[in-house]
């Protein structure tokens, strides 16, 4: 009987993995995911659970539920708790396309989570508070859940296998300066399996290892949703200087269905204000006073009143307040779509200066007025004004500036409604994306 348990054992142990790797992926794609603190994993296909500090295999059936308990991951299936200090590994034994693992719940940019189907391999490993969650798969299959993330499945399939270029391309240049990427806009929209469109994958399968090269490397192929009639350089919206990345004029991006020309957003002059770090003063002026040729915003200044004291002054945005012309889409309390805008507060008045002349200013506030019977008083508040219909108040600073612009996005790379327009002239999905990349190749990388 011994001798029977031993061999027993003996056999057990040949099949414990010495290597605790994911499934062999020809080129791997590691993605953070985003579950809530608890989540399930439903298991469909051949899959084995492994101990990442002990490197046993844990029998399992559906679902496991995991969570995180002092510092460790726990890993409960059917009502018996697994503990591992280093996390575990829900490991693809063999790859098979229809094989996928069910995440519960799954954080949504909507604030709500939901299941997500993701094909692949897995890591939970113990986080800050919660269980991190790495998903390891192929890259043509991470960028099935990516394509239709980014771009409607609906458009044009030369726009659909540009987009599979570029975004192919972003992710092979990023994983090359980090160990993994995100499931959000910080890296690229990842839905997993459940995001997956007929029309997309065909357009990811249609141009399976082909790649943006600049000398012969693939590129960071930013990319947006509309230029607003002009590409911009890189240096003109981050810091650094990328060859690839220079301005374009961008007809195709008025596409008779893009919404995203003369949007409009309104920030609170406190709000404002409180962005320049002001306590006693306000913010009574805001002014673009640079742009580039292709229309973004790379200075603004503001006029900044004293109540206390009646004196302005003037204060640049950047670089005190606003580290590169990009953070101006943020800087101001108020999502704006780009950096293409003009900004104007709503105190704007015509007057008559003293020398006869007619001025339209932006405020009045801190400005000698003369009133009807000849005295001079400095505008504060709201000042009366009489009109042909009676007497009415007006603001004499702004009480809120109102941003327009058009475009959405960066401004770098491709214009995904530019490569819409393209594709749907007739351009071919090489041809966009040496339109809005300077001097790159298209081709295969094996």
């Amino acid at each position: 009987m011994k001798r029977i348990r031993w061999i027993l054992a003996f056999s057990l142990f040949l099949f414990i993995p010495t290597s605790v790797d994911a499934a062999t992926y020809p080129t791997p794609v590691k993605v953070k995911l985003l579950p809530t603190a608890t989540f399930l994993a439903t298991v469909n296909g051949n899959y084995q659970l492994i101990d990442l500090k002990t490197k046993q295999v844990i029998p399992f059936t559906n679902p496991i539920a995991f969570s995180q308990t002092n510092g460790a991951v726990v890993a409960t299936i059917n009502g018996v708790s697994y503990t591992s200090t280093s996390g575990f590994l829900l490991d693809e034994v063999t790859r098979n396309d229809q094989y996928d693992v069910t995440i519960g719940s799954i954080q949504q940019a909507n604030g709500t989570s939901a299941p997500v189907k993701y094909r692949g391999s897995f890591e939970i490993t113990p986080g800050a508070t919660a269980p991190n969650l790495f998903n390891t798969l192929d890259i043509e299959d991470y960028l099935k859940g990516v394509v239709p993330g980014e771009m409607p499945s609906s458009w044009h399939k030369e726009a659909l296998k540009a987009q599979a270029v570029a975004a192919r391309s972003y992710a092979y240049a990023q994983l090359k300066n980090t160990s993994f990427l995100q499931m959000t806009v910080a890296s690229q929209v990842y839905g997993g399996k459940s995001k997956e469109q007929a029309t997309s994958t065909a357009a990811v399968n249609e141009t399976a290892g082909v790649y943006a090269t600049y000398q012969n490397e693939p590129i960071s192929a930013y990319f947006h949703s509309s230029s607003g009639g002009n590409t911009e350089n890189s240096e003109n919206v981050w810091s650094s200087t990328v060859p690839y990345i220079r301005s374009v004029p961008d007809p195709y991006d008025r596409h008779v269905s893009n919404p995203n020309y003369g949007w409009n957003a309104k920030a609170g002059a406190n709000t404002v204000s409180s962005k320049f770090k002001l306590t006693n003063e306000q913010v009574v002026s805001l002014r673009v006073t640079q742009k580039t040729n292709a229309g973004s915003v790379q200075q603004m200044e503001a006029t900044v009143y004293n109540p206390a004291t009646g004196q302005k002054r003037i204060v640049q945005a950047r670089p005190s307040f606003v580290s590169s012309a990009d953070a101006f889409r943020s800087f101001f309390g108020v999502s704006l779509k780009s950096i293409s805008f003009d900004v104007k507060g709503n105190a704007n008045v015509k007057v008559k200066r003293a020398d006869g002349s007619e001025q339209t200013v932006d405020h009045i506030v801190g400005y000698a007025l003369q009133t009807n019977s000849g005295q001079t008083t400095i505008a504060t508040g709201n000042t009366s004004i009489r009109t042909e219909n009676g007497t009415m108040y007006y603001p004499t600073a702004p009480t809120e500036f109102t941003f327009t612009g058009d475009g959405w996005g960066h401004r770098l790379g491709m214009s995904q409604w530019g490569a819409r327009s393209m594709a749907e002239k007739g351009f071919t999905y090489d041809q966009i994306l040496k339109y809005y990349y300077n001097g790159i190749e298209v081709k295969k990388i094996k």
